[in-house]
């Protein structure tokens, strides 16, 4: 039986993988050899994975999860894990497994964030520009 990679998106130098529905261990291996191999090769400035699609996530899959992130850690690039619903949490609180010296975030765009990504939004964009022009007619500037 074939299994379908997963995705691996670059944006600004950071890597970025969202984990859709259920994930099989072979698929996670795959993509545990082919991200590191690319950290390297790309140079990458930040990780995250994103498990908020993902229907079940058991103690094995946190584990394979955690060795992903610090493997990319001791190769010097800061990753992060994001996305864990509720059920997730409580069960692996449950099964006593834990994500320490593993950093999280509620959301991917909190993960984001962390690595230095900053959403503009475009209301904020036309305002300050508005300012600018202001600003330039205070001030004499003439274009």
């Amino acid at each position: 039986m074939t299994t379908h990679a997963i995705p691996v998106i670059e944006l600004w130098g950071r890597l970025i993988v969202s984990l859709q529905g259920d994930v099989s261990d072979s698929q996670m291996e795959r993509l545990r050899t082919e991200l590191l191999q690319r950290v390297r090769e790309r140079d990458a400035r930040g990780l995250v994975i994103d498990a908020s699609g993902m229907w079940l996530v058991d103690s094995h899959m946190c584990a394979m999860l955690g060795r992903i992130v610090v493997a990319a850690r001791l190769m010097g690039v800061p990753a992060t894990l994001s996305g864990l619903s509720p059920n997730v949490v409580v069960t692996l609180g449950e099964m006593g497994v834990g994500l320490e010296g593993i950093a999280t975030a509620l959301t991917l765009e909190e993960a984001l964030e962390s690595l230095g990504i900053h959403a503009v939004r475009d209301d904020l964009i036309e305002s300050t520009a508005g300012l600018a022009e202001e600003w330039n007619d205070l001030i004499g500037v003439e274009e």
